[in-house]
């Protein structure tokens, strides 16, 4: 099952005891606490791993001036929250040497295409990235409407939780990259 940000926010609120919303913008504190909570937490959880369900490919438009001398520069794309690759985009091959500052990319080589991570806000996520999600909310949202942020251990305790089982849950979705064996490919190579 897929969550949007209103199932979240209400799984949210009924974490810290709270009133459900019944739409991201509603007028109670809680709802308010939470929906200002949410993009931050969201970008939060989502550049903590490499999600499968959240990955895109862009091939990257260099810059007319490269501020590093000898190498081309690239920008990132304004929903890039994390990089999982970087491959030419003639021959496809995994491009290794390149460096990352700000917002900007930049390698020797040229044609290059992004494997990243993005912060679509009009995304659905999966039952347990959703669950961590909720629960990292909880945690933001727990000082304003609890007295005192009592349970904020144990939100932070199941946020860490529901984020290893979500990450757990998105490894067994993707194939498993081979691992090469310097013993296997002389054996059967």
């Amino acid at each position: 099952m897929l969550h949007n940000r209103t199932t979240i926010i209400n799984t949210a609120l009924m974490r810290v005891a709270a009133p459900g919303a019944t739409s991201p913008d509603e007028d109670s504190q809680a709802a308010q606490h939470a929906n200002a909570a949410y993009d931050r937490a969201r970008d939060l959880c989502l550049a903590s791993y490499p999600w499968t369900f959240a990955a895109k490919f862009k091939a990257l438009e260099q810059l007319a001036e490269a501020s590093v001398p000898n190498l081309k520069s690239y920008t990132l794309p304004p929903d890039c929250l994390r990089v999982i690759g970087v491959s030419t985009l003639c021959y496809g091959q995994a491009c290794d040497d390149y460096i990352l500052a700000g917002k900007a990319l930049h390698s020797r080589h040229a044609g290059l295409v992004l494997h990243y991570v993005s912060a679509d806000a009009t995304q659905t996520f999966p039952d347990h990235f959703a669950d961590a999600l909720a629960w990292r909310i909880a945690l933001e949202i727990s000082p304003h409407v609890e007295q005192g942020a009592v349970n904020a251990k144990t939100y932070l305790e199941m946020h860490e939780f529901s984020l290893d089982q979500a990450k757990v849950h998105n490894d067994a979705q993707a194939p498993a990259s081979p691992t090469p064996s310097a013993y296997l490919q002389e054996r059967f190579g």
